[in-house]
């Protein structure tokens, strides 16, 4: 099995897949910023990894803690997406969680250890290269990329993805799971986390002291000491803006019937999908690759 890229989608398929090779086509310094819960230990236990459980309190906050409406959930999706969408925010219940190690993406790599290849140059000609080998072949790139390699059209305007920042601060002492949403234009951010000790902050644009205290007093959290973790991490490929979801499916479906690649993970399958859904689609796809494209066409349809 061949696996395009080595992100937290594609080091978790190389891990459940131990004869897999995988190629990164950057380098092997970037890993996972934002916050990791999953809706069950599956995946930890999947990978030999101990995931904790816990519960997650949530709210809105505006000028201070307010029930959900619904200018609320429009301003949020414009906020991160620029586009009037469904998004996280509407799910407002207090939930189990199992979270994972803050290094989990960096496990993942090391389960996937000399069988990932770095900074591989991505072209037409290293594609078809992998085809040639007529192994099965997984697909993390984001699927209008991929779409251009293989001169494929995609029939719909399709935007590519917003960037986000992601910032941690560490309070030494501190054990809750917490997530406050800020769809206010005022607030620079537009969720922030707790989770355990670190306090994750995700904006659209990088954020400096004031944005930070916003969020440390929407907490209750102005008063206490921290320590800066990462500042400004950029995640190049943050938010996902939805393209028509009939175009979505035929072109995930031609690229495996015509091209014999399985397409992984949110942005190879343009799906704001969590890791969870991530893993279930990696067991689908063990299960296809063995399959006649009558058989895929089936199940895929």
């Amino acid at each position: 099995m061949i696996i395009l890229g080595a992100g937290l989608a594609g080091t978790l398929a190389g891990a459940l897949n131990q004869d897999a090779e995988i190629f990164e086509f950057g380098d092997n310094d970037t890993t996972h910023q934002a916050v990791l819960r999953f809706r069950s230990p599956d995946i930890g236990e999947a990978v030999g990894i101990p995931f904790k459980k816990v519960t997650v309190y949530k709210n809105v906050w505006e000028h201070g803690h307010q029930p959900l409406s619904n200018k609320h959930i429009i301003d949020y999706s414009k906020k991160v997406s620029s586009i009037v969408s469904c998004r996280s925010i509407t799910d407002l219940d207090t939930v189990e969680r199992w979270v994972a190690p803050a290094d989990f993406h960096q496990q993942l790599k090391a389960q996937c250890e000399g069988r990932i290849q770095y900074n591989i140059k991505m072209d037409k000609e290293f594609v078809a290269s992998c085809q040639l080998t007529l192994q099965p072949i997984i697909s993390t790139i984001p699927l209008h990329i991929l779409c251009d390699l293989l001169e494929m059209p995609i029939v719909s305007k399709f935007s590519d993805s917003q960037e986000i920042y992601v910032t941690r601060l560490l309070f030494p002492r501190c054990d809750v799971y917490m997530t406050n949403y800020y769809p206010g234009e005022h607030f620079y951010c537009y969720r922030a986390s707790i989770t355990g000790d670190n306090l994750i902050m995700e904006s659209m644009d990088k954020i400096y002291q004031h944005a930070i205290d916003q969020v440390l007093a929407s907490f209750g959290l102005s008063n206490l000491h921290y320590d800066t973790l990462v500042s400004n991490h950029r995640q190049e490929r943050g938010k996902i803006r939805s393209i028509d979801e009939s175009v979505r499916r035929r072109t995930v479906l031609t690229l495996t019937l015509e091209h014999g690649i399985f397409s992984l993970g949110r942005f190879a399958t343009w799906r704001n999908i969590l890791l969870d859904d991530v893993y279930k689609d990696i067991h689908v796809i063990k299960r296809l690759a063995n399959k006649d494209q009558y058989e895929i066409h089936r199940s895929l349809k």
